[in-house]
C-alpha cells in the first residue's frame, strides 16, 4: 500500500513539471481513459457497437434461423382474419414474454449495446433495444417490410406504417425515413428522463469518473484535507442526484424538482473550488506557471 501511495505521489509530481500543453493533455487522456473504462469496460464490444449505429439496419434479420418456429408461436396468438393492428400486438406480447428486460450494463458490461437479432434469440434478455430489434426482425418476417427502429436518448421501438409499438413516445431523435437516418436533437424532458436513468448505473463506475475528475483539477495542489473535503461534497450531490433520479422515475417528481439543482450545486461547486484551488497552487509553484489543466 506504501508503494502504490509513493508511485502516485511521485507520478503527481512528475505531471506537475511537464509542460502545460503536454500535462493538459495527458490529463484529458487518462480522464478519457477513466470514463472509456467506466463506461465501455468491453471495448471490442464498443467497436462493434458504433459499426451498429453507423448501420442499424444490419441487425434487423427477417432470415433467422428459428423464425419459422417464432412465428409459429405468434401465429397460435392470432385468430383468423384478425386484423394487422392484432399481429402487431401479438408481436409484442411475444418479445415481451420471451426476452426478458435486462439493462445493458448488468447483461453485456457496457453502458450501451444495439445486438443482432440472433443475440437476442440467442440470449433471450435484453433491454428495449434489443426487443425492438427482434420486433422488427418478426415484423419483417412476417411481411412487413416497412417495419423499422424508432429511438430517442432513452428509449427505442418500432414503427410499422403509421402504427407503433414497444413503448413508443412522443420525442423522436433517431428515425428512418425515406432510406435516409434522419436524427434531431431530444427534446427538454428526454434529456432529463435520460439522465435519471442514472440511478439504474453502477454507482461506483460515476463516482470513479467524479473522483477523477476531481483530481484532475485539483492537480497540482497537495491539499489532502481539502480534497477529502471536495470529494465528500461531490459525493453528497452525487447522493442528492440519485435521490432525484430515483423520484423522477417513480414519476413522483415528474416536474420541477429542487434535488436536482441542489445536487447539481454541489457537484460542479466542488470541481469549481479544485480548478481555484490549482489555480493558486500554480502561482506558487515555477514548474506550473501556467494557468488550467
Amino acid at each position: 500500500m506504501n508503494r502504490l501511495v509513493s508511485t502516485g505521489a511521485q507520478f503527481w509530481c512528475w505531471l506537475e513539471n511537464q509542460r502545460p500543453l503536454k500535462r493538459a493533455s495527458l490529463k484529458l487522456a487518462l480522464l478519457a481513459v477513466v470514463v472509456l473504462f467506466a463506461l465501455y469496460p468491453n471495448p471490442v464490444l464498443l467497436v462493434r457497437q458504433l459499426g451498429h449505429y453507423l448501420d442499424t439496419e444490419s441487425l434487423i434479420q427477417p432470415n433467422l434461423p428459428a423464425m419459422p418456429e417464432i412465428n409459429r408461436e405468434i401465429d397460435q396468438l392470432i385468430a383468423t382474419n384478425a386484423p394487422a393492428l392484432t399481429e402487431l400486438k401479438a408481436v409484442e406480447r411475444f418479445v415481451y414474454r420471451r426476452i426478458a428486460y435486462q439493462y445493458d450494463w448488468h447483461g453485456w458490461w457496457n453502458l450501451d449495446y444495439w445486438p443482432t437479432a440472433a443475440e437476442v434469440w440467442e440470449r433471450k434478455r435484453e433491454d428495449c433495444d434489443g426487443r425492438a430489434v427482434l420486433a422488427a426482425s418478426i415484423l419483417r418476417a412476417r411481411g412487413h417490410a416497412d417495419a423499422r427502429l424508432v429511438a430517442n436518448l432513452q428509449h427505442v421501438w418500432v414503427a410499422v406504417g403509421t402504427n407503433e409499438l414497444m413503448g413508443p413516445m412522443a420525442d423522436k431523435n433517431f428515425r428512418r425515413e425515406g432510406g435516409k437516418t434522419v436524427i434531431t436533437f431530444p427534446a427538454l424532458k428526454t434529456l432529463l428522463d435520460s439522465l435519471a436513468m442514472t440511478c439504474k448505473f453502477p454507482a461506483w463506475r460515476v463516482v470513479l469518473m467524479l473522483v477523477t475528475l476531481l483530481a484532475l483539477l485539483f492537480h497540482p495542489s497537495a491539499e489532502t484535507g481539502r480534497f477529502a473535503m471536495l470529494c465528500a461534497v461531490m459525493l453528497a450531490g452525487y447522493a442528492v442526484f440519485i435521490d432525484w433520479c430515483v423520484r423522477r422515475t417513480d414519476r413522483d417528481a415528474a416536474g420541477f424538482d429542487w434535488n436536482f439543482p441542489v445536487a447539481a450545486a454541489l457537484i460542479l461547486g466542488s470541481l469549481v473550488i479544485a480548478w481555484r484551488t490549482a489555480k493558486q497552487a500554480a502561482v506558487t509553484s515555477p514548474a506550473s506557471a501556467s494557468i488550467g489543466l
